[in-house]
């Protein structure tokens, strides 16, 4: 009598076996930059940021806060970038900033964003940033309550409408009004899922993002940087990456709905100045 082999329906089918067999799963490393990428010797690394080519040829401060706050951390470690002018569309993640390393770089190649420019600010510079036990719960006041007001004052706030246009938008209308809704969109949604509701409340928004300041300006008191810091870090770079741009003259603002948030913020403002002086005089 023939022996039955046993089987469940957790049993992998022989030819499928063999088959994972000749080509086992691999998790890979990250991946470089296309190959139809240019390649080019770098001095220096080179961020990729929201701006246009005057100000980036000049090292000024990016008009978007996520670029900025990235631009500052790395002046802060004196890491010399050049800046290369950018949109979502052309950065490898699809979105901004990244940072693509010296050529002298051991993986010149792999473009980094988010924490892993903070990690090669750290690994290149003497710059150590412990992170505050205290930094994740104010991090939440500028994502919950200072973001939004931002969204809703630049994308959404009709008063805002040429501002938008002249940061974001291609020239040509039959380009920028499908991108203007597009983006409208996606800052409403953004919004209504970090703030938890329903509606989208204009005055609610520019009262929470007030008391956020005001909490950010106790919490900072009378010292230089966050958290009793000796030099400022990068939970100092976030915070600058907005009042600096919230009271930015040149900037564009045609109400003073967000400047009324931070401007009574003494501390706020003194720290702005001082962390501008550092990265910029």
């Amino acid at each position: 009598m023939a022996t039955t082999t046993s089987s469940s329906i957790f049993t992998i089918p022989t030819p499928i076996r063999s088959l994972f067999n000749l080509f086992p799963l691999q998790t890979y490393d990250a991946e470089p930059l296309p190959a139809r990428s240019p390649s080019e010797s770098r001095t220096h690394a080179k961020l990729h940021i929201f701006s246009i080519p005057e100000d980036a040829l000049l090292n000024r401060p990016s008009f978007n806060p996520t670029c900025l706050k990235w631009q500052t951390y790395l002046r802060i470690a004196n890491i010399r970038t050049d800046l290369i002018p950018s949109t979502n569309h052309a950065s490898p993640s699809g979105s901004l900033p990244y940072l693509l390393p010296p050529s002298t770089d051991s993986r010149p190649d792999i473009p980094l964003t988010g924490h892993q420019i903070s990690q090669y600010a750290q690994k290149n510079s003497s710059l150590r940033d412990a992170p505050s036990p205290k930094a994740e719960a104010y991090l939440s006041l500028i994502a919950q309550s200072i973001r939004p007001a931002w969204l809703y004052a630049l994308y959404l706030s009709p008063t805002h409408t040429s501002l938008l246009t002249k940061l974001y938008l291609p020239s040509s209308p039959l380009l920028s009004t499908p991108l203007l809704h597009t983006l409208r969109s996606a800052a409403r949604e953004e919004i209504l899922k970090a703030t938890r509701r329903h509606l989208l409340l204009p005055g609610q928004l520019y009262d929470e993002a007030r008391t956020a300041f005001e909490a950010l300006d106790t919490a900072l008191g009378k010292v230089e940087w966050f958290f009793g810091g000796s030099e400022p870090g990068l939970f100092d770079a976030e915070v600058f990456a907005y009042t600096y741009l919230i009271l930015d003259t040149e900037f564009g603002w045609q109400d003073d709905e967000l400047r009324d948030c931070v401007g009574g913020c003494e501390n706020l403002v003194a720290h702005r100045r001082r962390l501008y002086e550092r990265c910029w005089n």
